[in-house]
């Protein structure tokens, strides 16, 4: 159905890069995302709609896969004079494509009325919101923001890390009690399927 190939590429693109010389796994991690989006696609309309906008990601793959080689002494084309700039768009799509795909996987968990993982994607956009606001607040060019930026940095940090366990477990979750059992890797009709994944999510509810 897709849930695999995201959470694998969203291990790549998240956890692998937070050690920025591994941050060349994005080149890997992305294209695993995108294709999982488009075998969900079918699913939820939102699923859509990220689908399209993950495709922005590849030129950010491309350079943070520069980046990460260089960090590791391959001579490549230098990438450290826009690396500011890079950061910011990067930060804004980030945002964006998180949002769009968190609310893609709520909306399919509220169709579902499957309460354990709705209850799970909930949380996972409580903190999303809490802990991007707080780092768009750092990087804010203000004196006295910046002036006191080392108070940022560990909540930050902290957010983030616990915002990737549970983005992993809630797709891990959506992976477990949405995907049809044996068909992960196949592209499903979407028509009827909706019923079938209904009846999955209900069996799933009590584990």
């Amino acid at each position: 159905m897709g849930f695999g190939w995201f959470l694998v590429g969203y291990f790549f693109v998240s956890v692998m890069s937070l050690y920025s010389p591994l941050s060349f796994a994005m080149l890997a991690g992305y294209p695993m995302m995108i294709f999982g989006l488009w075998q969900l696609a079918p699913y939820q309309r939102y699923f859509r709609a990220s689908f399209f906008f993950s495709l922005l990601s590849l030129p950010f793959a491309l350079y943070y896969a520069l980046y990460g080689l260089g960090q590791l002494g391959f001579s490549l084309p230098t990438v450290n004079g826009i690396f500011a700039t890079v950061e910011w768009i990067y930060f804004a799509f980030s945002v964006m494509f998180t949002a769009l795909w968190l609310f893609a996987i709520l909306s399919l968990c509220r169709e579902l009325r499957h309460e354990m993982l709705l209850g799970r994607a909930v949380r996972s956009l409580f903190l999303f919101a809490a802990t991007h606001l707080l780092d768009l607040i750092a990087r804010l060019p203000i004196g006295f923001v910046q002036a006191n930026a080392g108070y940022f940095v560990l909540p930050v940090l902290l957010g983030r890390l616990l915002l990737i366990f549970l983005n992993l477990y809630l797709i891990y979750g959506c992976y477990r009690y949405i995907c049809p059992e044996g068909e992960e890797f196949s592209h499903l009709q979407a028509e009827g399927e909706i019923e079938k994944m209904k009846d999955q999510a209900k069996e799933g509810k009590g584990e």
